[in-house]
């Protein structure tokens, strides 16, 4: 047996000197010399996270004459001393709905500092534009795949900060650095350096909602979307609840997924005069012939394709329900929404584990600290029981609200 296929049939620990003994054995030194550049880069271990802050404030400090001289020579306009420059640099930050929380936390800064409108720049990485990736994570989702996403998931989710006023897709890291002297101070993330980048963290948004900070949940769909959504359901369901099923069926971390045979079953008991459930497909699956267990079922194709379009259906749905995807943070982050996450955790994917959930500040068996009555986390998979035991608990909260 190959080593590859050992590794497909042995379960990789998830976390502690035996994940890192697996590792050792079964990625060789190419492992190695990746971990290393990974940490160089995007550092995970204290140490590695201490060194990268010395180093990055230290180039912030030796640049501040420089950059000051350079305002000074350009002339600052008032437009950039009341905006926040948010910089989305794609060296450290992946091309995904990871995006939603980078917005929320720029949000966050903004209003910290006073200021008025945020300019996002989003940043090309230093592999065609890109960063490197996770081997398996390269053969899922390819260069090309990901480039589309910068199109279609980065700048449109921008149009759904309201404080968001311009937006730049830099060019070159050359063309960022020139923003970055321009932008002063009013940055983030906090100290972020072109030369040596930090990334966003979710805590930007979780630290300051266990403090007691609100707004947190800043999204918003647009008035045009709405008016879609509203023209949409005028025909189809107008008189009764909408609710959404947003299906997660991916190739990669494939243990994630959606049990779809259970959510057909849970939509099958609905009250049909009183519940209209619309499904959301992954995109990846949009334009694959439906599957024989959702025929005859309600989907709605086109708000896959569209951030702006899928934001307005959530916003107006009388509840959401899913598993823990990319998509569903539109949800987490707009206080305008209702929704049921399930799945939560995911043991067999590194990214969904209950270690990494906890890293990422996430609390074990909680919904998001700034959470609503009326949107909540199920740290339990979507097995039909689950679902209709927490869908029936909701409704009776939202109409007791109501």
């Amino acid at each position: 047996m190959t080593d590859d296929g050992q590794r497909r049939t042995i379960s990789e620990p998830q976390e502690g000197f035996s994940r890192f003994l697996f590792k050792i054995r079964y990625g060789g030194l190419s492992w190695i010399f990746r971990r290393l550049h990974s940490e160089l880069v995007l550092p995970t271990t204290k140490p590695g996270k201490w060194l990268h802050a010395v180093v990055r404030y230290t180039l912030a400090l030796c640049a501040k004459p420089k950059r000051y001289f350079q305002r000074q020579y350009s002339g600052q306009s008032p437009f950039t001393l009341d905006t926040l420059y948010a910089f989305y640099d794609l060296k450290v930050e992946p091309i995904t709905f990871d995006f939603l929380w980078f917005l929320t936390g720029a949000d966050l800064e903004r209003r910290k500092r006073g200021l008025k409108q945020i300019h996002v720049v989003i940043v090309p990485g230093p592999v065609e534009g890109l960063r490197t990736e996770d081997p398996q994570y390269e053969v899922d989702v390819p260069q090309e795949a990901r480039r589309w996403r910068i199109h279609n998931i980065l700048l449109g989710a921008t149009t759904l900060l309201p404080a968001c006023t311009s937006v730049t897709l830099a060019g070159t890291r050359e063309m960022t650095s020139n923003i970055r002297s321009q932008a002063g101070s009013n940055i983030y993330p906090p100290v972020y350096e072109t030369a040596l980048p930090s990334a966003h963290h979710p805590n930007d948004s979780l630290l300051p909602a266990k403090a007691g900070i609100r707004p947190i949940g800043v999204l918003r769909a647009t008035s045009q979307g709405l008016g879609y959504i509203d023209q949409w359901k005028m025909g189809r369901g107008k008189d009764k609840r909408l609710l959404t099923i947003t299906i997660r069926e991916y190739g990669y971390g494939s243990a994630r997924n959606s049990n779809i045979r259970a959510w057909v079953d849970f939509i099958r008991q609905l009250d049909p005069n009183l519940w209209f459930p619309v499904f959301v497909l992954d995109t990846e699956r949009t334009l694959d012939t439906l599957p024989d267990q959702i025929q005859g079922v309600t989907v709605f194709r086109e708000v896959s394709w569209n951030i702006g379009l899928r934001m307005s259906l959530y916003q107006r749905a009388w509840l959401n329900l899913g598993v823990n995807n990319g998509p569903m943070a539109l949800c987490w982050l707009n206080d305008k929404t209702r929704y049921l996450t399930f799945k939560i955790v995911t043991p067999s994917v590194s990214q969904t584990t209950l270690a990494f959930n906890l890293s990422r500040g996430f609390e074990a068996y909680q919904s998001l600290p700034f959470a609503l009555p009326f949107q909540k986390w199920i740290w339990e998979d979507d097995d039909l029981p689950v679902i209709c035991r927490e869908f029936e608990s909701m409704v009776k909260t939202i109409e007791n609200i109501e």
